[in-house]
């Protein structure tokens, strides 16, 4: 149901597009900020274009994403979006300084909506672009922003409500901004609520070489939990699966011989001593000739998640564990030494939770493993009754059940 006060404000708001409309006395019915932004984009976008221009380069749009702090914030942004777009029948999106989406994840009732209209990752948001919109006007002003309905300047959107707050590096250079949108009849000030917090939860977590660009991390990074990335000396290179396989062996088992590496990399597929020996020359220019033989081992300093982790875990700090966790060690990995480091983390980590880990922890592993009934049940166990925690459990817990019984 659409409540009058919603309605009366739609109405409100159409009745006022002409730019040089007044404000209705005692409550003027559109902000100061979107009247200017209306004013410039009169200037450059045509009202009635059909969607938001999107980059024809995938992959450039995946390396910006890689590169994204926003995506590197240590409080994992993008999960936390997607779960409150699919619950809140909403879309989500992460963007660059430039207002081009990065990375979005919508609902099922905006999926279809949010393609057809250019919201997807490669989509350009900016105010020269599409005009008044909620991504554009928070980068535009440097502050968090909601656009509802007809405040948008383009007809495409103007069945929208979109709230967004811009990210900022502590030197207050833009780094880009989060958004939530849905359909105008979702407006709610606890959707911008939510949106600012997280905004402000992101900015206070941003990876190291932004919070202080003059500290650079040494030597490899390797960040094999969800989405594999690696780093040498702070700048971000490109491994191929295969390379990632060989970079864990080295920089978790330590030296190793041709035959060791060919069994934990490989196991029983045929592999000839050629074949390694020519991956690991790959590797080695890719790391700078940080790679010594015989036995083959990292002469650099090396890191990585999946070990952070579990010295989390050792330490009994399983919550900051939870938080760093951001998936399986390389998922579609097939090498024997992957599968067995997947297994330690992930079943360390579950059982660790299990036993003293808290339910925002519990939700937070709940949302990478979403049909594991005992970590949701656990969740109720802690949570206090009426909480967003034991409704959130409860609901996941119904809905993993309704899809075993679809099957």
């Amino acid at each position: 149901m659409i409540s009058d006060d919603l309605r009366n404000r739609r109405r409100r708001v159409d009745a006022a597009r002409d730019p040089d409309a007044e404000a209705t006395p005692g409550q003027p019915p559109v902000q100061p900020a979107i009247r200017a932004s209306r004013s410039r984009s009169a200037a450059t976008v045509d009202p009635a274009r059909s969607a938001a221009p999107v980059d024809d380069d995938e992959s450039a749009t995946r390396e910006r994403w890689a590169e994204s702090p926003i995506r590197r914030s240590q409080v994992r942004p993008d999960v936390q979006l997607a779960d409150a777009a699919e619950q809140s029948g909403l879309v989500a999106a992460i963007t660059d300084a430039d207002g081009r989406l990065l990375w979005t994840s919508a609902s099922r009732q905006m999926r279809r909506i949010a393609d057809r209209v250019g919201f997807v990752p490669g989509g350009h948001w900016d105010e020269r672009s599409v005009g008044t919109n909620a991504v554009g006007l928070a980068l535009h002003i440097g502050q968090p922003a909601t656009v509802f309905s007809s405040e948008h300047w383009s007809e495409f959107v103007q069945d929208w409500v979109c709230w967004c707050a811009p990210i900022r590096a502590p030197d207050g250079r833009l780094l880009g901004a989060i958004d939530l949108s849905g359909r105008w009849d979702r407006d709610s000030p606890l959707a911008r609520l939510a949106v600012e917090s997280l905004g402000k939860l992101v900015e206070a977590h941003l990876p190291a070489d932004v919070l202080n660009p003059a500290v650079i991390e040494p030597g490899l990074t390797l960040r094999v939990l969800g989405q594999p990335e690696a780093r040498l000396d702070g700048c971000s290179i490109n491994l191929s699966p295969r390379q990632y396989e060989i970079a864990c062996v080295l920089a978790i088992n330590g030296p190793t011989t041709l035959a060791t590496l060919r069994d934990l990399v490989y196991g029983a597929r045929p592999v000839t001593d050629t074949t390694i020996k020519a991956e690991m020359s790959h590797l080695r220019r890719l790391l700078g000739g940080a790679i010594a033989s015989k036995p083959y081992r990292l002469t650099t300093l090396s890191r990585v998640d999946a070990v952070d982790v579990l010295d989390l875990l050792r330490r009994g700090d399983v919550d900051t564990a939870a938080h760093l966790y951001r998936g399986p060690v390389l998922r579609t990995s097939e090498a024997p030494f992957v599968i067995d480091q997947r297994h330690v983390v992930d079943a360390t980590l579950r059982l660790s939770l299990l036993a003293t880990g808290s339910a925002a922890a519990l939700l937070q592993y709940a949302s990478i493993h979403p049909h594991d009934d005992a970590v949701l049940e656990r969740v109720i166990e802690l949570a206090a009754p009426g909480s967003a925690e034991h409704a959130e459990a409860e609901a996941r817990l119904e809905l993993g059940r309704r899809d075993d019984l679809a099957w």
